[in-house]
């Protein structure tokens, strides 16, 4: 018997084996992955602030750059509204009444003179536009004023303090700002010194108010700011901002600022810009007016800059988002296609696995087969072997005699009929020799290749092993089979045809006259040239009962006893194995016909096995 092939073993996962444990390594890979985790975190974290970065400076860059410009605008404008005055107190100085009244110097004044002046005054400064317009003698009294019937009136102040008043009479030009000690309302002063044959008899001044530039500049909703020379804020579009200090004043600062009464009764804390000032200090644009020793500011709006980070963030976000996104997909469609290789690699070893166990099944079918062919075999010799001993007995009875009878004529010396009995007596030998002969061909088991086996040798062969019964049974055998040669094994082809001869002698049981017909026609298997078979009785047909199942196994007609039902079954097998075709059908004229095709082989006769 065919040794069984031994089931394969259960695949090794090399996940479970290898020089470090599967918790270690599992380990491993879990801090590995968390130290990756931590650099692709900070990797992003130090992208965003780069980007986030990178668009606030030129967002920063964009508004400065625009504000510089507007700030142009307003530093013109503020030129502008201070140099339309500069000639004022120049030209009022000519008029001679102007010079003879700050000649006469304060208290020593006609009346009438100082009326008339006072009015001079009055009318310039109304034409011009200006606050106040006011004369000063040498000490820095007033002696006349445009604002003469006011309340206010600078008639009679000392101003000797003021720098304006110092820089006009000793440098013949003088410009201050501060917050006049009279109306404590700030303004800008202009001073110009008066000359008389010669000399500087005094100094006259005019006053302008900037109000309406500040309104203009918060119309505008730009922080616009002017500070003096100590960084003091004294011009703004933000009034919260009027008269801080952008740094902190020294000692002597604060000294000289109380001497000339700049900003009195007032004090100058810090300047606290806004946040987003203090956090992007370009944002504040700022040039210097160096006529005047000040400097002109503004503080562009941050929203921008902000709006252009926030936009940073959203894109940066939705591109963390896409390739969050994309990693997550790349990360399932490494994983599934992980899982796939896994899964086809698990498939691949349960196929092989598979296979390996169909070829031992089959194997052990084929095995079964073969032995299952040869009981049947070892069955239907024991059916032959009352005909085959009854074969054998008759030659032997003969024999029998021939030597008792050879013996008594070899003592009469009779030796030519002795010689006679002899030639008998081997005739006989053959007769038994080829009986014995047929029946070791039919019973030996039989595995071989397909061969070129002469098919009306074969079919004698089966007929001479069911001679005795088929004579015994009154069964009439015709055969008409050509000489030619099939593929197959000539074992077991003589079996297949010793079961359908069986089949057709045991359906003619009970019949008057029993014929069995055997014929072969030239056929096709398959587009090749084939040969079929037909065994035909003249018995009572198939058994409707059991028509579609006549080559199953175990299905059979007759009696208990007579038959395990294997034979059509071990037939139909034996000729598919060999290529061939095993049908039934019920005969034209009654009975049953069994059609076995079998492939042709084109060989000379003396090449097939007879």
């Amino acid at each position: 018997m065919r040794r069984r092939n031994a089931p394969a073993s259960p695949p090794t996962d090399p996940h479970l084996t290898g020089p470090f444990p599967f918790a270690a390594r599992l380990r491993a890979v879990g801090t590995g992955g968390a130290l990756a985790l931590l650099l692709a975190a900070a990797g992003t974290v130090g992208i965003w602030v780069l980007a986030v970065g990178h668009a606030e400076r030129r967002a920063v860059e964009a508004v400065a750059a625009d504000a510089r410009h507007r700030l142009e605008i307003y530093a013109n404008n503020l030129d502008s509204a201070v140099e339309r005055f500069d000639y004022l107190p120049t030209v009022a100085a000519r008029d001679p009444a102007v010079a003879a009244l700050a000649a006469a110097g304060f208290g020593h004044t006609d009346p009438a003179e100082v009326d008339r002046v006072n009015r001079y005054l009055e009318a310039v400064n109304a034409s011009a536009g200006s606050a106040v317009l006011y004369l000063m003698d040498a000490e820095g009294r007033t002696v006349a004023s445009s604002n003469w019937n006011r309340p206010d009136s600078y008639l009679g102040v000392d101003f000797s303090y003021r720098p304006y008043f110092k820089d006009a009479r000793d440098q013949g030009v003088g410009r201050f700002y501060g917050v006049g000690t009279v109306t404590r309302l700030p303004g800008y002063f202009i001073a110009a010194p008066v000359e008389r044959d010669g000399g500087r008899v005094g100094v006259l001044a005019v006053k302008i108010v900037l109000d309406a530039l500040e309104d203009g500049w918060r119309t505008s909703h730009d922080a616009v700011l002017v500070a003096d020379r100590f960084g003091i804020v004294f011009l703004s579009s933000n009034p919260e901002w009027k008269f801080r200090a952008r740094r902190p004043l020294d000692p002597d600062t604060v000294k000289y600022l109380n001497e000339t009464r700049e900003y009195v009764g007032l004090d100058h804390p810090p300047l606290v810009l806004p946040r987003s000032l203090r956090a992007h200090p370009d944002l504040l644009v700022e040039r210097g007016l160096s006529r005047y020793g000040w400097t002109i500011a503004l503080a562009a709006d941050a929203h921008p800059v902000a709006q252009a980070a926030a936009t940073a963030r959203i894109g940066l976000a939705l591109l963390l988002l896409l390739a969050l996104a994309i990693g997550l997909y790349v990360r399932q469609r490494v994983k599934r296609l992980r899982e796939q290789q896994l899964a086809k690699a698990a498939l691949d070893r349960a196929y092989q696995d598979l296979e390996r166990q169909v070829e031992a099944r089959t194997a052990d079918l084929r095995d079964a087969q073969a032995e299952l062919v040869q009981a049947a075999k070892l069955a239907m010799i024991g059916q032959v072997a009352a005909g085959v001993t009854h074969e054998l007995n008759q030659p032997l009875t003969a024999l029998r005699a021939l030597a008792d009878n050879a013996r008594l004529l070899l003592d009469q010396g009779r030796q030519a009929e002795v010689s006679q009995n002899l030639v008998h007596i081997a005739g006989l030998v053959d007769r038994m020799a080829k009986i014995s002969s047929q029946l070791r061909n039919f019973s030996r088991r039989s595995e071989g290749p397909a061969q070129p086996v002469a098919l009306p040798g074969a079919v004698q062969e089966a007929l001479a092993l069911l001679d005795r019964r088929l004579k015994e049974a009154r069964v009439q055998v015709t055969v008409d089979v050509p000489e030619v040669a099939v593929a197959f094994d000539p074992v077991r082809l003589q079996q297949v045809l010793v079961n359908l001869i069986r089949n057709a002698e045991d359906a003619t049981a009970g019949v008057a006259e029993p014929h069995i017909a055997i014929t072969a026609v030239p056929a096709l298997l398959d587009q090749r040239a084939a040969v079929r078979v037909t065994v035909a009785d003249n018995g009572p047909g198939l058994d409707p009962s059991v028509r579609d199942r006549l080559f199953d196994p175990f299905v059979t007609t007759k009696p208990g006893g007579q038959g395990l039902g294997l034979g059509l079954a071990i037939s139909l097998a034996i000729a598919q194995e060999y290529g061939g075709q095993l049908e039934a059908r019920d005969g034209d004229d009654g009975g049953a016909v069994f059609l076995l095709t079998l492939p042709l082989i084109s060989v000379e006769h003396d090449d097939a096995i007879t």
